[in-house]
């Protein structure tokens, strides 16, 4: 789950790469196509490894096979559109606002990346609920904080990478951020919350 989470915040990895850069070296920072790359090549990954996960963490192994395969096949299509449309023109792809922002303007691409978020925010959802019907208190401590944490996640993301730059965008910022922490406290749930929740 960890590689997991790595893997599909990458949505945010080249513009942060490229604020730095332009931070530094008082330019604009990358092109859009090394943006482009850096945060959707590993996207799509992180989908197979959280199904994956899925599959294996609710006892659906016996359909892993068969799930596994067509996520594969619907993200190999992904990649074979988005290098495609990079190589030949990457304005097709999105439109470089400034050096931390990139507005996304293809509508094949842009669903695509919805069905991701779909697919997340329902399994997300269905795990969160599973783990807060077992017997044991502590796992069900740990259902809530995800429970937090797989919407506020999707719906944050999907908000913030179609939205220009703006001040809502720093409220869905903020929100991603919290939603990164009830991530954490669902999947490793510190020592000071299991006291607290004891007593």
């Amino acid at each position: 789950m960890g590689i997991t989470l790595i893997l599909i915040t990458s949505g945010w990895y080249g513009t942060s790469l490229s604020f730095l850069i332009a931070l530094v070296f008082q330019n604009q920072g990358l092109p859009l196509e090394a943006i482009l790359l850096i945060n959707f090549l590993p996207l799509p990954i992180g989908m197979i490894s959280w199904i994956s996960f899925f599959l294996d963490i609710t006892l659906l192994r016996y359909r892993k096979k068969i799930v596994l395969g067509v996520t594969i096949i619907y993200i190999a299509i992904f990649y074979i559109i988005f290098l495609l449309l990079l190589w030949y023109n990457s304005d097709l792809i999105a439109e470089k606002l400034s050096p931390v922002d990139t507005s996304g303007k293809n509508p094949l691409l842009n669903s695509f990346i919805l069905v991701y978020v779909f697919l997340f925010f329902i399994t997300g959802i269905k795990f969160s609920l599973d783990t807060m019907k077992l017997d044991d208190l502590e796992m069900r401590l740990r259902g809530k904080f995800l429970l937090v944490a797989f919407p506020s996640y999707s719906i944050a993301g999907l908000f913030d990478s179609i939205l220009p730059n703006s001040e809502l965008t720093l409220i869905l910022r903020a929100i991603l951020i919290f939603s990164i922490i009830d991530f954490y406290f669902g999947f490793v749930l510190p020592k000071w919350i299991k006291r607290r929740a004891a007593h």
